[in-house]
């Protein structure tokens, strides 16, 4: 925290006061899985999914900096940063028809 720049540290503050709102997470659970969730695994996913937030984030802001653009992220860059990711990580889920996410 100390080698945080002052930006860095006002994005890890938002991040650590931010939460997924429980029941959502629940009833989303809930749809996709067709049986009552628990208040546990609801909390699990939405930690889980909080942190897969913020790793698109921080990757959409590396992209936004490596195209030499500024502003706010675009949906270009949350898509590019989305492609990247899946494409290092082995814990991809294949679907027999794939939807776009963003």
């Amino acid at each position: 925290l100390d080698e945080f720049s002052p930006d860095q540290h006002r994005r890890f503050e938002v991040f650590r006061r931010t939460a997924l709102p429980k029941n959502t997470v629940k009833r989303l659970l809930q749809n996709i899985l067709n049986q009552q969730v628990s208040p546990t695994l609801a909390f699990v996913v939405a930690g889980y999914s909080k942190v897969f937030i913020g790793e698109i984030t921080e990757l959409a802001l590396d992209i936004q900096k490596e195209w030499n653009e500024t502003g706010p992220l675009s949906p270009e860059h949350i898509r590019e940063a989305y492609r990247r990711y899946e494409s290092t990580t082995s814990t991809r889920v294949n679907y027999l028809h794939k939807k776009r996410l963003f």
